[in-house]
Parts: C-alpha cells; structure tokens; sequence
C-alpha cells in the first residue's frame, strides 16, 4: 500500500521522523550510541506532550501542529548547540556540564542531593532543582532530562497561549476559532527573550507553565458562554498551576491572585463562586509553598517595600555596561512609594527596552545570547498592545473586557518593584499580552482605526529606534570612560542588528 505523501498529516508526520532520525544520528556521533538514544527520546517527549494537548484542544489545526513543529525544531536545534556547548570543556560532560550564574546554583543543589558530590548552594525557590533530583532519581543523571522538561514546560505554554486566546476572542472577533489559536502560537514564537529562558536550566520554564495554566482557567470568567461547560475542569488546571507555582516561584501567586480578582469584578454575580474556590486554593498553596522556601511572608513585604537589601542586590552590577542604569535610578529602593510611582514611566521604559539588541561588554559572543537579544518581537508585539490600551481600551463596546489589565497591571507592580532591573521577572506575563495583540489586529483587519494604528506605527518605530541610538550611545560611551573600549561607530558596526 503507497503511503499518500501528499496529506498535510502525512506530509507532517515524515518531517517528524525526519527530524528525530537526524537528531539521533548527530547526538550519537557527538556523544556515542547511549547518550545520543537519550536525548533523541527526552526532546521527543517533550515535543509529544505539548502536540497532545494541541491535539486535544478546540479549533486544532493543520496550521497549529505545523507551528509547533516548526518550533519545536528550533528549540531542540539551540538545545542541542546548548549541550555541546556546557559538553566542550575538559572535565565536563552531560553529568556535570559547564553551565553558569543561576542554573548552576539549581544543578549544584541537586547534585549535591543526588550523590553529595558538590557543596550545596543556597536556594530560596528548590521546586525546579528538586524536579531536576526527581527526573535523576528515575532516569539517572544526565542535564538532558531537565533540559528536555523545561523544553516540554515552554511547548506546552506556547499552546496554552494559543488556546487562552481562542477562548478570549472566540465570541468577540469574526476569524474562526482555529485561526485564532493558531494566531496566538505564531505570535508567541516572536518572544525569542521568553523561548530561549524557557530552555535554559532555569526555574522559568516551570514558571511559565503555571502562569499560562493559569491564565488558560482564568480566560473562562472573560469568555463567552461556550467557554463555560467545564468549570470543575478549569478549577482543577488552576489548582496544579498554583501547586506548581508555589513551590518555583511562590511570590508569583501573589499575581496570579490579582488576576482572580480582575477576572470576577465584572461579573461578580455570576463568578462568584468559582473565584472564591480559586481564591481558597491560591491561600492554600501560599502557605504550603512558604513553608518550603527560604523566603518568610516579612520578606515578601520587604521585597515590595525596598530598602537596603534590595538596592545592594539590584542596583549594584560589577558588569560597566550597567553603570548607565546606576545612575538612572539613583538610590530607588531607598525612595518612597510615591516617589517610586512617578518614576514609573522611566522604570517601565526600561523594562520594555531590555534586553537591547546587542551584546553587552563581557558577555560571552555565542549564537545564544545573540537570540536572547533579539528584541524586535517583543517591541512589535508590545507596540500593538500599547495601540490597544491608548486607542480601544476606553471604548465601552470596543474593548475585550478585564483580561487586558491583568498583563499591564503586573507589569506595572515588577517595574514599580524592581525598578525595570530584570527584564526576566516579565517575561512570564508577556504570553498574557497576546490575546490582547490579537484582538487589536483582529479589530484592524476588520476595518476599525487603521488610519489611527498607521500613525501610531510610526510614531511608536520612531521612538523606539531613537532610543535604542540613545542608550547604546550612552552604554558605549560609559563603557569607553571606564575602560577605554573601541568607539562607538565600531560598537555599531559589530553589535547593533539592523
């Protein structure tokens, strides 16, 4: 019997075997028969859950499974680059690899739990490094296995984005519900800054599964009424999303808690319930993961509050490149709340802008950090979602509701926080702008403010590329003082992609 090439699932279902072979074939060249069976299993695996899911979820499509594919390829390629990478030293391999700054405190951690080998290092959130020690204690010891989990975790989350924004949209803009979820996969293959941490051996894959979860449950209270067959179904997804939540990262449930209320002020009436339900489980797995992490609820507060502790962690980087952020924000945490809240357009400014898209003096010149810094996805998606907020947002019968405000209320309280330091501690939340980016290019394919969005381009690429020229004049210009590096028509020329 000939197979039918031609079919889309067929056609599929070849460029998978396709790919896997050549991944088993490369990875037992470079690591031998053993080595190279394990990896090609663990990254199938973690591509395999997340197409369940796809294929399981309302308005699965051709498009979709292709979408993820396609990415599921591109994060198993830099994965791959990533094991030869930590693998190329002498005295390391895929037991103990050569990897640095935070995953390393998390892989020594658990070592040190599996075999005592390596001294513990201090941990505040130990959920991903006693994931790590699980996979070991099943599948012995190998960086694969959490590398592949946290590929599966970033897969999953890009799923889930696409199907919170068929849930979202599906009663309020006229595409079909496939194009829809299709729509918010492909945009979130944008956020090259979110993917690539999301494959890092990092506690923020773990984050962004819980946090997309949760958002997934929480889109029924801001849906229509075919959204809402299944409530004990959702109440039981965001139950495990908080569990999650509470042991990698328990502050973020302090967000996710802030989403409940968004989400029920509306329709209070009717939501009632299932927000309380959410509410009691949210406290529940506060207090459970407090217990477990090195953090105290006094801490929590001092966190928020600022104080010396905090403008001794932020604000003091070794790295020249930061001198300019220094004198930006000055003594921040020491500020008081007033004085921290007009200061928010500069703190979220930053926020917005980082990472640039250039290599930072002292950082390694890898394939790696060059995609991190591609910054330019993030920029357009977070331009249209400003389009949004400026221009339809205040328009009774035009604006998608309460979802929009949970992404921009969190990403205001990190800024307000944490003074626009860490471009990372957003990254969760920037998945929970895409149902807001699509309605607005659903509502512009519909024919509304288009004159209006082409000014806003404009103006938005304009500023945006003004400052970008000012801060890598001002880095390269600190740096040069400092150290007397090359200048910055050189600077330009090598680090600025344009």
């Amino acid at each position: 019997m000939k197979l039918d090439t031609t079919s889309p699932k067929m056609a599929m279902m070849l460029i998978e075997v396709i790919a896997f072979a050549l991944l088993c074939v490369v990875s037992s060249s470079h690591f031998g028969m053993a080595d190279g069976a394990r990896i090609t299993l663990a990254y199938l695996v973690a591509y395999l859950i997340p197409k369940i899911v796809l294929t399981r979820a309302r308005g699965t499509s051709t498009a979709a499974s292709v979408v993820l594919l396609i990415m599921a390829i591109a994060l198993m390629a830099i994965s791959y680059i990533n094991l030869l990478e930590w693998t190329s030293v002498d005295g390391y391999d895929l037991e103990v690899p050569n990897i640095k700054n935070d995953a390393r405190g998390y892989y020594k951690w658990a070592l040190y739990h599996y075999d005592g080998r390596l001294d513990p290092q201090h941990i505040v959130f130990k959920g991903f490094p006693l994931m790590m020690l699980i996979s070991w204690k099943l599948l012995g010891l190998s960086v694969i296995w959490p590398q592949a989990m946290n590929m599966m975790f970033t897969l999953t989350a890009v799923v889930l984005t696409g199907m919170t924004t068929r849930r979202l949209l599906a009663h309020r803009v006229s595409l079909p519900v496939h194009t829809l979820l299709t729509g918010g996969m492909l945009l979130t293959f944008l956020l090259t800054y979110y993917l690539m941490s999301g494959i890092s051996i990092l506690k923020e894959a773990s984050v962004f599964f819980s946090i997309s979860m949760a958002g997934y449950a929480l889109a029924t209270m801001a849906s229509g009424d075919e959204e809402r067959h299944h409530p004990w179904r959702d109440l039981l997804i965001f139950a495990t999303a908080c569990a999650i939540m509470a042991l990698v990262r328990t502050t973020f449930l302090y967000f996710i808690a802030l989403g409940v209320v968004l989400m029920v002020l509306p329709h209070w009436r009717r939501d009632w319930v299932m927000a309380l339900c959410m509410l009691v489980i949210l406290l529940l797995t506060l207090f459970i993961g407090n217990f477990f992490a090195a953090y105290s609820f006094e801490q929590h507060a001092n966190i928020a509050n600022g104080g010396w502790d905090m403008q001794l962690t932020y604000s003091e980087f070794n790295n020249p490149s930061r001198a300019a952020f220094r004198k930006l924000i000055g003594f921040y945490f020491l500020y008081s709340p007033w004085h921290k809240f007009f200061m928010l357009p500069l703190t979220l400014s930053l926020q917005f802008i980082a990472p640039f898209p250039w290599q930072p003096y002292g950082e390694d010149n890898i394939i790696f950090n060059h995609i991190i810094r591609f910054s330019y996805g993030w920029y357009a998606l977070g331009g249209i979602a400003l389009f949004y907020y400026v221009f339809i947002s205040w328009r009774r019968q035009d604006n998608m509701g309460a979802w929009a405000w949970w992404p921009a209320t969190t990403y205001a309280i990190t800024a307000y926080i944490m003074a626009g330091s860490v471009a990372r501690y957003v990254l969760p939340f920037e998945p929970l702008f895409i149902p807001v980016v699509m309605y607005a290019l659903c509502r512009l394919a519909e024919g509304y403010w288009r004159k209006a969005f082409k000014r806003w381009c404009f103006f938005f690429v304009f500023l945006v590329a003004v400052t970008l020229v000012l801060c890598l004049e001002i880095q390269q210009n600190t740096i040069s003082r400092m150290l007397h590096t090359q200048p910055l028509v050189h600077y330009l020329k090598n680090y600025l992609y344009l």
